[in-house]
């Protein structure tokens, strides 16, 4: 199980469904870290080249920008952009003047393609016959994806530069798009529960997470949320809402509507211990900076674990460490793994509203000890309020792209639940 995968992708989805829908969503794809320390010009049989990997298939490149300056000793006014696939066959080429995008001092240049269609790793090559120095990021270590290349035929040749390849990246970054998902859904509402069924269709067949949320039409609380994972390119989603509320409780008080979402779809073999995720501030002790981070409760709104944004793991229960570290003494773990303290650690977890976003609620101390799972609970036995709601779907994919589709609105009405 990787837990700081799974932290990082709910609470990713989860904040970005906050902002509604997007109609169009470009990936910019870089190693470098955006401020080269240096500029260097090749000779003009060789060029500078990158190896992209884009973040799915189907990706289609739309430009290139290229960190650069003219070398003032040129006469020359030509260069060449090439686009190899991976076994180095060309994709596209255009020849250019040098003059149309760099000046006297480094700086970055946009340079637009015709949209190549890319379903692999491509490498982006610049060929600029001394013309230009080309941005180099020098650091510690590199990404390993800055080449020298030539054509002719086309390959990688050696690196014999002042600067070592492993300490180098070209200042060369590439944009694209890809296909954005639909989303059509169906409302059913009934006597015990409101499902709505998405029918979610992703052109590029990647990774994707599909999210709902319910919102209340007077308060614009988001009363519950639940994500499945979606693994092809086209998938049935049913999601359902119990009319039911969450509440947070440490035995000494309550709080509600509090944000958490209904997780059990994204890992069903963790799902009696990491059902529902609950994103929060943690705080170790007086002193110490509140940290962002989520905690995840079991089917039975047990406290399991407390996991940062980092993926530091701050707290693991009993029975989770059973099912992770089989074996190990939960005692020993206790003593070196585990940063809560009982009493005076807290976590601080939100309220989320369309008009406002995440509100952090006052602290909660955690009470007790690890083996009583801090007496923290999550629930959900509340009905919610008669009133007017609807629901939204959203959907983010791995290449970055999220789309929403909202329900048509519904109504509990005052003499019990129902619609």
């Amino acid at each position: 199980m990787n837990m700081k995968g799974l932290l990082g992708t709910l609470i990713l989805c989860s904040l970005l469904c906050c902002q509604g829908q997007v109609a169009g969503n470009s990936a910019l794809l870089r190693y470098d870290d955006g401020t080269p320390e240096d500029g260097m010009w090749i000779d003009s049989n060789r060029g500078h080249a990158v190896l992209f990997t884009p973040p799915s298939s189907n990706w289609t490149l739309l430009k290139i920008a290229i960190s650069g300056r003219l070398n003032p000793e040129s006469d020359q006014n030509l260069i060449v952009l090439e686009i190899w696939d991976d076994n180095f066959d060309l994709l596209y080429s255009r020849a250019d003047n040098p003059k149309s995008y760099f000046g006297d001092e480094l700086a970055w240049a946009e340079m637009d393609v015709p949209d190549v269609s890319l379903s692999g790793n491509f490498l982006v090559c610049l060929f600029e016959f001394s013309n230009v120095y080309v941005g180099a990021d020098l650091s510690n270590t590199s990404s390993g994806r800055s080449y020298i290349v030539s054509r002719n035929p086309n390959r990688i040749v050696s690196w014999d530069l002042s600067y070592p390849s492993n300490k180098t990246d070209w200042s060369i970054v590439a944009v694209g798009v890809s296909a954005m998902p639909t989303v059509d859904l169906v409302l059913n509402p009934s006597e015990e529960a409101v499902v709505v069924d998405a029918m979610i269709t992703d052109p590029d067949g990647d990774q994707a997470i599909g999210s709902v949320q319910v919102i209340d039409n007077e308060s614009l609380d988001i009363l519950w949320s639940e994500q499945k994972a979606i693994d092809d390119g086209e998938s049935n989603l049913t999601f359902t809402w119990p009319y039911t509320i969450f509440q947070m409780t440490n035995e000494t008080y309550n709080l509600e509507p509090v944000f958490a979402i209904n997780t059990i779809g994204i890992d069903p073999n963790m799902a009696p211990y990491m059902a529902y995720l609950a994103p929060c501030l943690i705080k170790i002790s007086a002193e110490d900076p509140y940290i962002e981070g989520a905690a995840y409760f079991g089917l039975d709104g047990e406290f399991h674990a407390l996991i940062d944004c980092n993926g530091f793991t701050h707290y693991m229960s009993k029975e989770m460490l059973k099912i992770v570290q089989p074996g190990k003494s939960y005692g020993d773990y206790t003593k070196t793994n585990i940063t809560l303290v009982e009493g005076v650690s807290s976590l601080s977890f939100y309220n989320l509203t369309l008009e406002k976003g995440l509100v952090a609620y006052p602290p909660m101390v955690l009470a007790r000890s690890p083996l009583h799972h801090y007496k923290l609970k999550l629930n959900h036995p509340r009905a919610a309020d008669p009133g007017v709601y609807l629901m939204r779907v959203h959907v983010l994919d791995s290449a970055g792209n999220q789309v929403s589709a909202l329900t048509d609105m519904f109504r509990l009405r005052p003499e019990g639940i129902g619609v």
